[in-house]
């Protein structure tokens, strides 16, 4: 799939490219400038190609992460820069003594000089000849600094939102360089114990108790006995200080006991 994104790209430069080789006679050709008209179609459509390849190709292999896409529109702008590189030597063209070789190459090397500037021509009756003639060396350099300006602020807008959502964990996160993974090694690393001569007779040892632990359950211990003592000590001051209670004497009734009293006189 990488691969047809590549081949893809690189192929739709080409024929879009052919498609303003049509109009004769070539406007840029290789050492010198064929003046002619324009027409508004050919306007148009080159202001599409430029806004397209140039801008909107680039922008979108690095939004949707698309590498190969930004990959095969560099190739097809590396294609500009072959003419200036490879052209032979005029030494190898000129006389009868020039090889066949060089004037195959030199043809070829015009032609993709020419296809390369034919969607460009029509800007030159707005920018000028040599603005419009280097419009063709922009594409390399744009399919690879745009996508790669798109990832830098990519990851640092991810940094930034990781940073306000969680400070702790960026803060805080170890680093992997080979001076702190060594420092944190020597932390980790267990000391050496000594080694035991002869024989080690191990007497049982009992459960103790830190001293403060033992401290604490003391303390503890000494609280909750204090809570009984002071409710008590509180329930003697009131009864002392409570007023004495009072007995209730019976009623009698002295007509009973006059009534009685003569009953046992008459028996």
């Amino acid at each position: 799939m990488r691969r047809d994104y590549f081949t893809c790209v690189f192929l739709a430069c080409i024929a879009g490219a052919l498609c303003f080789v049509c109009f004769e006679p070539l406007y840029f050709k290789y050492g010198g400038i064929v003046v002619r008209e324009f027409g508004l179609f050919e306007c148009v459509a080159s202001a599409v190609y430029v806004v397209f390849f140039l801008i909107a190709v680039p922008v979108y292999s690095g939004y949707k992460r698309k590498y190969w896409i930004a990959a095969g529109l560099a190739c097809y702008g590396a294609l500009a820069y072959l003419p200036k590189l490879f052209y032979p030597a005029q030494v190898y063209l000129s006389g009868d003594d020039a090889s066949l070789f060089h004037i195959v190459i030199a043809l070829v090397l015009r032609g993709i000089y020419g296809m390369v500037n034919a969607p460009f021509a029509a800007l030159s009756r707005i920018w000028g000849d040599s603005v419009a003639s280097s419009f063709a060396y922009w594409i390399l350099p744009l399919s690879l600094l745009i996508p790669l300006l798109i990832k830098t602020y990519r990851f640092y807008r991810d940094a930034y939102v990781a940073e306000q959502l969680n400070p702790a964990s960026v803060v805080s996160a170890p680093s992997n360089s080979k001076f702190d993974r060594r420092e944190r090694h020597k932390e980790h690393k267990e000391e050496p114990k000594p080694e035991v001569l002869g024989t080690v007779i191990s007497a049982p040892v009992r459960n103790m108790v830190p001293r403060e632990n033992s401290r604490v359950a003391s303390s503890e211990k000494k609280e909750q006995d204090l809570v009984p003592r002071q409710e008590m000590e509180r329930e003697l001051i009131k009864s002392e200080s409570a007023p004495p209670p009072q007995v209730r004497q019976p009623n009698i009734n002295p007509d009973i006991i006059s009534g009685n009293d003569n009953d046992n006189q008459e028996r």
